[in-house]
Parts: C-alpha cells; structure tokens; sequence
C-alpha cells in the first residue's frame, strides 16, 4: 500500500492515506482548489495547443544516475520549462524540466528541478518537492499516475479519463518499477533529479481495466502517439510571529503540460515515439 502525504500548514503535516497504494522509497543520494489562497497564475498559465515532445528510442538501457547526459540521455532533448499553474502564497523560483526515453522493456523519464539554495530555518520543515509522471495510450480510456511525494514515497493509481475521483482507482501498481533521486549543489543553486523507468508491462493495453490489476502492456511501435505529462509540486513553510495569525504553507504547482491533472488525459501533452 502507497500513501500520498499532502502540507496543509506551516507546523503542521495532515497524512491522507490512498487505500490500495503501496509504499515504496527510490535509491536516494545526497551528491482548483477551494482554497480561495490558491491562485491560478494568469500571465503563465495559457498553452493553447498541446505540446509535443519526440521521444527517442535508446539503443541501450540508459543509466538513472542523475546526470541524464551521457550515453543514450545525450539525444534526448530537454522538454519546454514546466509553467506554473496554481500558486498559494509568494513565487517559488524552481525551474523545472524533463526529457524521455523508450526502448522495448520500459519508457524513461528524468525530470530536473533548479532551485536557490536556502538555509533550513530553526523550527521550520525542510521545502518539500513532489514530483509526478503521467502516462495513457488512450486517453479515452484513461491514464497512469506516478509520483514521488517528497523525492521520496511512491504513489501510483490510474484515472478512468472520464472525470474520476481526484484519489483515482489504486488498485493499480507500477510492477517493476525503478526511481532514482539525486541531489547536489554549488553554493548557490540546488539540483534536484528524479529518474523514472516505468516498464510496459505494467501498464494494461487500452481497453482493458487497470481496476482489476491487470499486466499485459506492451511496448508501443514506433510512430505511436499517447499523452504524457510531468508535474512538480513544491511546498514552501512559512516563518511566523508570535503576534500575527499562523501564515499557510506556501504552494506551487507546476507542469509541463497545464494543467497536469490526472483526471484529464486528454488534456495531457503529445508524446510520439521515434524509431
């Protein structure tokens, strides 16, 4: 069973369990809303037409080491900066981008976020990154979920495409699936990577019902188009005084697609599969 963990306060953490989901923790280095404080943001928010990415095909297994530039990542070509879409408190300046791969067994994805490096505040939890990969061969159908909650534990469900419940259905797992995270710095910016491999065979061919847990996805040919899109997620603690009312959680979500739901794959960006 995964759980996904959502910060509804500056001291305070509220824990919603998804039954269903599995726990699972990635290879870790150091090296909207009725909330009327969520605000979409105007100026960045309008793509009108879906973006398109080319996803090359790699000649060998590529390496989630964090780098994601050497060997078969070297041809794969960095996606547009992911744009901001709902925001709750001040700007969080973490850019964001991703690119992908795909060979017979699995497709990949690296996503990177820059972001200032900042000093832990006495008192305050650390900034907290969640970062999401989403996934559907027919978005008629309906369409795969796959986020690291904090860098750290895996949620996963699939979404029906036709309005589901925001929790999708859990009963689906990622079988076989492998995430990396790595984290550097120079002194003046934070470098986060996320690595996905997400293999075919987890994911059930259109038509069928992940619901009842099915495995019998197979690679696409090349040529294929499905929807694809990557979210980021960053939760920001706010200092406060001991005279002023208790200041929220600052917020910011993003994605390479707007506006990312997992609900809408049909709103999701175009991924075609180069031979």
């Amino acid at each position: 069973m995964r759980h996904r963990f959502t910060i509804i306060g500056t001291l305070a953490a509220a824990v919603v369990c998804l039954s269903g989901c599995r726990i699972g923790r990635p290879d870790v280095a150091t090296d909207v809303s009725g909330d009327p404080l969520i605000l979409a943001v105007g100026p960045e928010v309008p793509i009108q037409a879906p973006r398109m990415y080319r996803c090359e095909r790699a000649s060998k297994p590529p390496m989630l080491d964090g780098t994601f530039a050497d060997g078969p990542w070297a041809k794969a070509q960095w996606t547009e900066d992911f744009v901001v879409v709902r925001r709750r408190g001040p700007a969080i300046s973490v850019r964001t981008r991703a690119k992908l791969l795909w060979d017979d067994g699995n497709l990949y994805c690296a996503v990177e976020l820059l972001e200032p490096e900042s000093v832990a505040q006495a008192g305050l939890p650390p900034v907290r990154h969640d970062v999401e990969l989403l996934v559907a061969d027919d978005p008629q159908v309906g369409g795969y979920q796959i986020e690291l909650v904090g860098m750290g534990t895996i949620v996963d469900a699939w979404f029906d495409g036709k309005g589901s419940p925001r929790g999708g259905f859990q009963k689906w797992d990622a079988k076989g699936l492998r995430t990396t995270v790595r984290k550097s710095g120079d002194g003046a910016t934070m470098r986060w990577t996320a690595g996905f491999a997400l293999p075919w065979s987890t994911l059930a061919t259109a038509g069928k019902d992940p619901r009842v847990d099915l495995s019998q996805g197979v690679a696409p040919q090349p040529g294929a188009i499905w929807r694809v899109d990557m979210g980021r997620t960053t939760w920001r603690p706010l200092a406060q005084s001991d005279d002023a009312p208790p200041e929220p959680t600052a917020f910011e979500h993003a994605a390479w697609q707007p506006p990312a739901e997992p609900s809408e794959p049909r709103g999701w960006g175009v991924l075609e599969f180069a031979p």
